[in-house]
């Protein structure tokens, strides 16, 4: 995690760019997300909430002092900083842990947080259509069906079965594997690619393998537990045939910098005011993954809560109208303390954390 430069006189924090090379500065925080090891507090089933229709089976039991890898499985879009704010003492714990609830992420979020180490970009398709141009491209040689909306299928039928491969042999470490079909969806990112060929030089599907890691709504192993999968290894033929298409970002391809990433704070918030609301702004020049603000009476127990999440493209939170929903007056009186924390995927900073009395 890149660790932040805090100047008081403008309240800026700094993430400076991560030094090394892109591909491996992606996975590597790709990697940190699916090694992270945590206990429940109390035994829970992440599953589908009841209200919510369900397009695939989700029943992963966890019970309480088991040891668990990887942020879990959740639609939710929490990075890694946010995950570890709900994990104390390695023990992890939420309001509620139905996969529209749970501090959590799956295939597709979670590879934009890796993603944002190197770009800003935004939560949304991996498709690299018009409107993704200059951030996503079809691998290899592929031609891109162009306007529209398409699929893998699309990409398939223009190509061709070969050339589709010859696109899986140029993969490396990070790029994607995209399963688009209409309404859905799944991704991968490739950890290696094993090609054999024949003595002609063509292809062998059944001989040639892509390594990928990706967030499922299974377990793992028969352990369970991690819904991460680790270098699942498949063959190009069943790849392709389960209708994914090989993208790479652009930038593993040019020789553009990392640029630093700054989180603006421009606010006061005191013991005196805090009575009145929270006021001021947060801007970054990366996409903010979520706002937390805390209130803990002197026993450590969070008694207020405003938490902004489940983001796509934010850049500014108005911190009056997040926090428009926060009432201190039933708070009886005591000692309490406020935090105020907001991230980006390289990390995250507590930009207010002061005590008050009522």
């Amino acid at each position: 995690m890149c660790e932040p430069i805090v100047h008081d006189y403008t309240k800026v924090v700094e993430f400076k760019a991560p030094m090394g090379n892109k591909r491996d500065i992606v996975f590597d925080y790709y990697m940190k997300m699916a090694n992270v090891e945590w206990t429940p507090k109390e035994d829970f089933l992440l599953t589908h909430s009841p209200d919510v229709p369900r397009e695939y089976k989700l029943e992963l039991e966890h019970k309480a002092g088991k040891k668990y890898y990887g942020i879990p499985y959740g639609n939710t879009k929490a990075n890694l900083d946010e995950f570890m704010q709900f994990v104390d003492n390695s023990e992890f714990s939420c309001d509620s842990y139905y996969y529209t609830d749970i501090v959590g992420n799956h295939c597709s979020s979670s590879m934009f947080f890796a993603y944002q180490q190197i770009i800003p970009v935004g939560y949304g398709t991996f498709r690299p259509s018009s409107q993704r141009k200059g951030i996503f491209s079809l691998a290899g040689d592929l031609k891109n069906p162009g306007e529209g909306v398409w699929h893998s299928s699309t990409v398939f039928e223009l190509n061709g079965e070969e050339a589709v491969y010859e696109a899986f042999a140029t993969l490396k470490k990070s790029d994607i594997l995209f399963k688009c079909i209409p309404g859905s969806g799944h991704v991968r990112m490739v950890s290696k690619v094993e090609t054999v060929r024949d003595i002609n030089g063509k292809i062998d599907p059944e001989s040639s393998y892509i390594y990928v890691v990706e967030h499922t709504n299974l377990w793992f192993t028969d352990e369970q537990v991690s819904s991460w999968y680790i270098d699942k290894k498949r063959k190009f033929s069943t790849i392709f045939k389960t209708g994914f298409m090989p993208v790479t970002l652009d930038t593993f391809h040019d020789n553009n910098p990392i640029t630093d990433a700054y989180v603006f704070y421009n606010g006061k918030n005191t013991a005196k005011t805090v009575r009145k609301g929270i006021n001021g702004k947060i801007k970054s020049n990366y996409p903010l993954n979520y706002l937390l603000l805390t209130i803990k009476n002197e026993n450590n127990k969070i008694v207020k809560k405003v938490h902004v999440r489940n983001l796509g493209e934010t850049f500014e939170f108005d911190l009056k109208k997040e926090c428009a929903s926060l009432d201190l007056s039933d708070l009886p009186a005591g000692k309490y303390e406020l935090k105020l924390r907001a991230s980006i995927a390289r990390g995250g900073y507590d930009f207010e954390k002061f005590t008050f009395i009522i």
